[in-house]
């Protein structure tokens, strides 16, 4: 192809790549745009994330050698093993060219296959890899037929072109679908949650509500959106809960499990008792845009609890389970990694500007041949940055939409833009003999400005070159929406998950407290491990730590209700094995998914600690005593949800000054390759080496054994609590002198 029609036929492409963010479409954009004219046959195959390929082909008008070339690929591939062809290309990164094949077969061919194969008369083919964002994504296949041409060293270089423009845009594609399907994960965990859900912005209006609450209230859900709290609750209940969220909204900090009791429209004339948490949604500047509310109606359970026991739950969730892609998905990297591109290939520099929340300009990525006028575009930026009113430049650009070329930068086009003689010196030192400004739009917006500039090679850029800095510019605002938007997905999906955690640890009075959570995988950031501490009104404090058999939206419901079931449970009796059948005969009643856990409770003495604690198929606890010496704690009970015959029992041990008790999930243990996990054995036998170390030194190490040995990537959640029995002489005799204090304080 001539280089002009070469350019064209890129920014048709591109174009075409643009018009959309669907997966599949994209695939069949990519495979087709390069026929006929580069090619008489095209195929893509995309990794899928198990290491299997997803392939697609441009198709033949003829179904017989379609098939026939399909099948010829099959035992290319099963033949090579990976030696040659797309396997091969994409494991090493690097692409194979076959100028001639006329007459040749690369697998023997079946005496059915002779006569389409001859029809076929297949000339020259090349494989070239897909790459995106820094990795290898999958290859592309291009079949020259008919003997009509062969390819070239020239042509090589046009289809590695066009691998990277196809490549961003099938990552592109990708990415939009995976941040679609988290979205989607997140409206399910909003819906499917068994506690009152609601979203209020700074008037105090309902922005989003769950059923759970809409049912409490007794109002539809439609009939909540855009109405205040008192027009939804009544005036007297209403004043209390504005109260609450104008603190919230003054303070920035959250409030927890306080205690509401009225009258509402789903039950006029009884009075209902729930809890609410208020939790501020902050804007990317911190300041908060609006309050998260979690509600939960503690009517029956203060019944059961015959009113004199108060039960506390906290349930804080936030939406948006974002998926953890590679560092790229920044979008400032990836803007850099852009610029990077783009220099030297088709321009001495590259900078790139983006309008932020506040409508001004930040430049974000500078990329040049030399790193001194680098540091020079800098500096620029630094002292003379852009003006909302130069008539040229990046903010014509925005205000137009449309590019400017300058062909030639004049020394006189440099004094007339020179605001002084520092501002005319600095430019000249840059050495600016070509430039393009081109917007970065996406969906009729515009983010930016995308700037190419040549001075040492002495370019002239022409309107080849501005259609290609506009591609370029356009696939530049795709990834900084798909990055911005990824961004926020994982924002909200990580507040989400520390909303299922405790906002805060208590201060233990005679010991030292550490916990860990990591949830595993890329895109699992709402995960199914819990854990929880609080002090208990009768004495000592309360710990529990556990483990849900599933993942997802259902999972996080499920630990939701285990974590606040096993709250409550452990404020109406004091026997651990209880505490678990209360949890067992909620979750039966519920449904969901099974879960294992452990509860303990802690009461500190002056000279020891008494533990008691239960199983429910959960692994052992972990004791390190001061001498070094490991002991397993607890024996197996059921995992509760599974049936009304499970059995728990207690388990009572005593602790010394010195001693640690060690709780964790099965995502510790089961780290390692398949076959080599480190189990129980391996983590008592790892943790007394850590003899000596605090509690926070503790969990480090162990989470950041069980990452290592994972590769960097878990693929179980973890949770880790530690707490080392250190009593406080002088509070221990305080309460020794103090007539009617209780033995264990």
């Amino acid at each position: 192809m001539r280089a002009e029609g070469a350019l064209r036929f890129l920014a048709e492409a591109s174009a075409a790549l643009a018009r959309s963010l669907d997966y599949e479409r994209t695939l069949k954009e990519v495979v087709t745009l390069a026929v006929p004219d580069f090619a008489d046959w095209c195929s893509v195959d995309v990794l899928r994330p198990d290491g299997s390929l997803r392939g697609i082909t441009s198709g033949q008008p003829d179904p017989e050698q379609e098939r026939l070339l399909l099948e010829l690929s099959r035992r290319y591939r099963e033949q090579k093993a990976g030696s040659e062809g797309v396997l091969h290309v994409i494991e090493t990164d690097e692409s194979e060219l076959v100028t001639d094949v006329v007459g040749h077969s690369a697998v023997p061919l079946r005496d059915d296959e002779l006569e389409a194969y001859g029809e076929l008369a297949p000339a020259s083919c090349m494989i070239v890899p897909l790459r995106a964002r820094g990795r290898t994504i999958g290859a592309l296949t291009f079949l020259a037929l008919g003997g009509s041409r062969h390819y070239n060293e020239t042509d090589l270089d046009f289809a590695h072109h066009l691998a990277r423009r196809f490549g961003l845009a099938i990552d592109n594609a990708r990415l939009y679908e995976e941040a679609e399907r988290a979205r989607a994960q997140l409206d399910s965990v909003f819906a499917s949650v068994p506690v009152g859900l609601a979203l209020y912005d700074t008037d105090l209006r309902c922005v989003q509500i769950n059923e759970a609450l809409a049912a409490m209230n007794g109002i539809p859900v439609g009939d909540h959106i855009g109405r205040t709290v008192f027009e939804l609750v009544g005036e007297e209940l209403g004043e209390e809960v504005s109260a609450a969220f104008r603190q919230v909204l003054e303070t920035g900090e959250a409030l927890s499990d306080i205690e509401y009791a009225g009258e509402t429209r789903a039950c006029p004339g009884e009075t209902r008792h729930w809890l609410g948490s208020y939790i501020p949604v902050k804007g990317p500047d911190g300041t908060p845009i609006g309050v998260s509310v979690v509600v939960i109606d503690v009517t029956e359970r203060r019944r059961l609890l015959e009113s004199e026991r108060a039960a506390r739950r906290r349930a804080t969730f936030l939406a948006h389970a974002g998926e953890i892609l590679d560092a790229s998905l920044d979008y400032e990297e990836t803007l850099a990694n852009v610029t990077r591109i783009a220099v030297p290939a088709i321009s001495d520099g590259c900078a790139i500007q983006l309008l932020d929340e506040r409508g001004e300009l930040r430049q974000v990525a500078v990329a040049h041949a030399d790193p001194a006028k680098e540091d020079l575009a800098w500096e620029l930026w630094r002292r003379y940055p852009p003006r909302p009113d130069d008539a040229s430049g990046a903010f014509k650009v925005i205000r137009s939409g449309e590019s400017e070329l300058i062909p030639r930068v004049t020394d006189d086009l440099l004094v007339m833009a020179a605001r002084d003689g520092g501002h005319l010196e600095l430019l000249r030192r840059l050495d600016v003999r070509s430039a393009i400004t081109a917007p970065l739009r996406v969906r009729g917006r515009t983010l930016g400005v995308l700037g190419l500039l040549s001075s040492e090679s002495g370019a002239i850029f022409t309107e080849d070159d501005l259609r290609l800095a506009e591609d370029v510019a356009r696939r530049a605002a795709i990834a900084v929406e798909n990055a911005r938007l990824y961004t926020e997905r994982t924002r909200i999906a990580h507040t989400l998950q520390t909303r299922l955690l405790p906002m805060r640890l208590p201060e233990i009075e005679g010991g030292e407290l550490a916990v860990r959570y990591r949830a595993a995988g890329e895109l699992q950031e709402v995960g199914g491990d819990f854990y929880d501490v609080f002090d208990h009104p009768d004495g000592g404090w309360q710990l529990m730590i556990g483990d849900v058999v599933g993942k997802g939206p259902e999972a996080s419901a499920t630990t939701a209700l285990a974590r606040y079931t096993l709250r409550a449970a452990a404020l109406q009796t004091p026997e651990q094995d209880a505490v678990l059948g209360i949890l067992n005969e909620a979750m039966l009643r519920e449904g969901g998914d099974l879960c294992t856990v452990c509860v303990a409770r802690f009461r500190p003495r002056s000279e020891t600690a008494e533990l008691r604690l239960a199983l429910a198929g959960h692994p052992p606890a972990l004791v390190l005593r001061a001498d070094g010496t490991v002991e397993p704690a607890g024996e197996y009970g059921t995992i509760v949800g599974a049936s009304h015959e499970a059995g728990f029992e207690e388990s009572t041990l005593e602790m010394r000054p010195g001693d640690t008790l060690v709780l964790y999930t099965d995502g510790v243990i089961e780290t390692g390759p398949l076959g080599g996990h480190l189990g129980e054995a391996g983590l008592a036998s790892m943790l007394a080496g850590l003899r000596g170390r605090s509690p926070e030194e503790i969990v480090d190490t162990l989470e950041r054994k069980a990452m290592e040995r994972s590769g960097g990537d878990t693929r179980d959640d973890i949770a880790l609590i530690a707490l080392r029995f250190q009593p406080d002489p002088v509070a221990a005799g305080m309460r020794g002198a103090a007539p009617g204090a209780p033995a264990n304080g």
